[in-house]
């Protein structure tokens, strides 16, 4: 893992640098506790990302298969006002994601926000595209739906 911060923007080699970009992001000042990389059930790890700022939620399909899938609890809030990513360095439409926790207690599974990190498929462009406070309960699976 290669993350160059000389530039604009900072730069990763790989899909597992949006973990240490998110770690130094620290979303409304909350520490990542859990960091688990978006990868779908056909093995890819590149996306198109849509967005609900207003009610905090995310949804990711899959640029090689199409499947969705919603992170965390966003399937109940996911709305119609949304926000699709592109890179603002190249424009791709595609990047990998990220999700980082914190949580309540490090022993735990009571997540108390969730930071959506992304990097550009494309240039490898680093960034947080959303985060929000969660406050959801003690649930394990949670911390699986990315």
């Amino acid at each position: 893992m290669t993350i160059d911060t000389s530039g604009k923007w900072w730069v990763g080699s790989e899909p597992a640098d949006v973990e240490e970009y998110l770690k130094a992001f620290k979303a409304e000042g909350y520490d990542v506790d859990r960091f688990k990389l978006a990868r779908c059930q056909c093995k890819a790890e590149s996306f198109h990302l849509a967005i609900d700022d207003d009610e905090g939620a995310a949804r990711r399909t899959c640029s090689a298969c199409g499947a969705e899938g919603f992170i965390g609890d966003s399937g109940k809030y996911f709305a119609n006002t949304t926000q699709s990513y592109e890179c603002v360095e190249c424009h791709s439409l595609t990047c990998n994601v990220g999700v980082g926790f914190s949580l309540y207690e490090l022993n735990n599974t009571d997540v108390r926000w969730l930071s959506v990190g992304v990097r550009c498929s494309q240039c490898g462009v680093l960034g947080c595209m959303i985060d929000w406070k969660v406050g959801g309960g003690n649930d394990p699976d949670f911390l699986e739906r990315v």
